[in-house]
């Protein structure tokens, strides 16, 4: 019983980091391992033997990659929220500079 849900536990893990790695990220990922966590914590085990449960299926592997791969999502999402910023900015300058020459052109 409890080796099945470290086993779903893995499974979603691996799930949630190739949607991430496709682009297609989904909030219900993360709610149902939620609810496995929970699960497993409600486990009558004591918390070393989860621990070492946890160690044993390699999943502080599995979720240490999955903490790089959000934080480099991340990072990513970031750097591209500047570039569209830095362009917004760049686009309002503009716009704001040929206003002003229209505004003191002779022609009319």
């Amino acid at each position: 019983m409890s080796m099945d849900i470290f086993n779903e536990y893995k499974e979603i893990n691996i799930e949630i980091l190739n949607s991430i790695k496709e682009d297609r990220e989904d909030i219900t990922l993360f709610e149902k391992r939620e609810e496995i966590i929970k699960k497993i914590l409600s486990l009558n085990l004591e918390k070393s033997e989860i621990k070492k449960i946890y160690k044993e299926n390699k999943l502080d592997i599995l979720d240490k990659e999955l903490e790089e791969t959000l934080r480099n999502k991340m990072l990513s999402v970031k750097e591209e929220l500047k570039k569209m910023s830095n362009q917004k900015q760049a686009n309002l300058i503009y716009a704001n500079t040929n206003r002003i020459t229209n505004f003191f052109s002779t022609r009319t």
